[in-house]
């Protein structure tokens, strides 16, 4: 796996994560209720981040289940400390996942790895029959529905930057075919969209996303510095509202 893009070694990321947990961790963990998840389930997170999708895994699965936090980096899992989690070093593109887990998830890294296609095998692969996966993933269509003509062509240059770097940030909508053709079924997907104010917990995740990212969108020349001061003054404005990217969560089964 090549460097990612937003390093935990960035002084900004722990605060970064955090947001995004408070952000998207009850859609997530809805998703994942859904799918039955109870005491005695094996569980592997990928990508785990700052843990707090695994703790509360932990936490449902009890004493005689099981769940593994995996990260490339695991500076802000080492933290955790529950009975039933392990952490775990792990490049999702290389190195062994284990196997016959009930459950396989991950949320928001698809989006930045080349080979997702692939990755997305490998994770299905390490479900055990009958068992289940979890992608989360952006798809960025909304957020160029907005009425600020600033913030549309800062999204734009924002897009383009990410697809010169082989992010794709348009993945969701990809995630549910691809496990269809590798044989999953019970395949379901569904989209939620936060519309965010300027200065909310939202706004400021992703004005510490750009904080991190501003040196090389800037280098690249597909935003301007007056453009770029122009759009984030605006995600600190509070009269401000727009849409934000759309997060699709897919799930699936494994047939028995």
């Amino acid at each position: 796996m090549t460097d990612y893009i937003l390093p935990h070694s960035d002084p900004l990321e722990d605060d970064r994560l955090m947001l995004m947990s408070k952000m998207l961790d009850p859609y997530t963990r809805f998703r994942i209720s859904q799918l039955g998840l109870g005491a005695g389930w094996k569980c592997l997170e990928v990508g785990a981040g700052n843990g707090t999708i695994s703790q509360w895994l932990a936490d449902r699965v009890g004493p005689t289940g099981h769940v593994t936090a995996a990260d490339i980096d695991t500076r802000f899992l080492d933290r955790l400390a529950r009975p039933n989690l392990d952490i775990r070093q792990l490049d999702v593109v290389k190195d062994p996942l284990g196997d016959a887990y009930d459950l396989v998830c991950a949320r928001a890294i698809l989006h930045h790895i080349p080979e997702r296609l692939d990755v997305m095998a490998r994770l299905a692969a390490a479900v055990k029959p009958g068992g289940f996966i979890l992608l989360e993933e952006p798809d960025f269509h909304p957020v160029l529905d907005t009425d600020s003509p600033a913030v549309r062509d800062f999204w734009r240059g924002f897009l383009a930057w990410a697809a010169n770097c082989g992010i794709d940030y348009f993945v969701g909508r990809r995630v549910a075919p691809t496990l269809s053709k590798i044989g999953m079924a019970d395949i379901d997907v569904h989209g939620e969209t936060i519309m965010f104010q300027g200065g909310s917990a939202s706004a400021r995740y992703w004005t510490l996303t750009f904080a991190e990212l501003r040196e090389p969108i800037l280098a690249l020349g597909l935003i301007t510095p007056t453009l770029w001061n122009e759009a984030l003054a605006l995600f600190d404005n509070p009269e401000f509202w727009s849409w934000q990217n759309c997060f699709v969560v897919t799930t699936a089964r494994k047939p028995a």
